[in-house]
């Protein structure tokens, strides 16, 4: 009878002890599941959060590079602008030079000053393309400039040689020759120009992106 009982204890024992052991080793695998998951959500939210830094730092380069573009339009705009004032007001006191001996015209010293203020305009806002590039439209920028600040010196020898009533011997280059010649140099300036500066812009187009 007792060793019955002592058999029982001991197979009592054994029994609690496997389970024990069993518990044991189901609890730490538990956490060890737990760790894991809880890394495997550490890593993803990490890694979404470094998505996000990425997604920000591409907006923000692609804002910048807009601005960039839109900048560097405005600059060409505003010389090109300049220079169309500038080449105006030139046909306008060219054609009035002309008819002067002719017949009565308006304020050529008031329109001369308004072509001289024109240039000036001009040459502020050269620099600004000169900064901007790239190279090829800053070296046009640079002879359309020559071109433009050619005018006035043209225009009063086209005057004054009006006002004096010269003639020109046959063949021989004359003020108005002169004059005419800078014009066309000036609508070929400004049409290279122009060429060279959508290029440039269309450069700029195709790099540009919120990766870039």
């Amino acid at each position: 009878m007792a060793d019955s009982l002592l058999v029982a204890a001991v197979s009592v024992l054994g029994t609690l002890a496997g389970g024990g052991l069993t518990a044991a080793v189901t609890f730490r695998s538990e956490r060890r599941k737990d760790a894991a998951l809880a890394e495997q959500q550490r890593m993803q939210l990490l890694s979404a959060e470094q998505q996000q830094v990425r997604l920000l730092q591409a907006e923000e380069r692609r804002q910048i590079r807009e601005l960039q573009i839109d900048h560097r339009r405005q600059v060409y705009q505003q010389f090109l602008a300049d220079a169309h004032a500038v080449n105006h007001d030139g046909d306008k006191l060219g054609d009035m030079i002309m008819r002067s001996r002719y017949e009565a015209v308006g304020d050529i010293d008031a329109l001369a000053a308004e072509v001289d203020a024109a240039v000036r305009a001009a040459g502020g806002s050269v620099h600004k393309v000169q900064l901007e590039g790239p190279e090829p439209v800053s070296q046009l920028a640079d002879e359309l400039m020559l071109c433009l600040s050619q005018l006035p010196p043209t225009l009063s020898t086209l005057r004054r040689w009006r006002q004096d009533g010269s003639r020109a011997e046959p063949g021989e280059e004359t003020p108005v020759d002169s004059w005419f010649q800078a014009h066309s140099r000036l609508n070929d300036c400004l049409d290279a120009f122009v060429t060279a500066a959508r290029s440039a812009m269309d450069d700029l187009l195709r790099v540009s992106g919120p990766d870039r």
